[in-house]
């Protein structure tokens, strides 16, 4: 809550806390959501390359656990990491993943992975799509 109403540090502050009780409990699951959501909170502070690193350790956690929600997540963040550093091919790699594992899971989360996939599809010229001629 205090990302979205931009209270950064506060936001940063109860990450950093609730990183540290679920390592001292052990919960990697908390642990991963937790990661993802301190990726979120540096992507819109403009570190990319913390909020990259925050995304990959919680995709290997997801991974290691079998939470396909985790990894959707991460993928989905490092998507828009991709997004935020103008790599747009790699924006969409990891948002068509995350959309795929939200889709087959049933998530709410599809159709927002999905508005940004399209988005970033009539953002990219002709020439830079797979699908077009060369």
């Amino acid at each position: 809550m205090r990302r979205l109403t931009g209270d950064y540090p506060g936001a940063a502050q109860a990450l950093a806390e609730a990183l540290a009780i679920f390592r001292d409990l052990g919960d990697r699951g908390g642990k991963a959501e937790v990661l993802n959501e301190a990726g979120a909170l540096r992507r819109v502070r403009g570190d990319i390359g913390g909020a990259r690193t925050c995304h990959r350790q919680a995709l290997d956690l997801a991974r290691e656990i079998g939470s396909s929600w985790d990894e959707a997540h991460a993928l989905a963040g490092l998507g828009r990491c991709a997004r935020a550093a103008g790599n747009l091919a790699d924006a969409q790699a990891g948002l068509r993943q995350a959309q795929e594992i939200f889709q087959r899971i049933g998530a709410a989360e599809t159709a927002d992975v999905t508005a940004e996939l399209d988005a970033l599809t009539q953002a990219r010229p002709a020439t830079q799509r797979h699908d077009s001629p060369p």
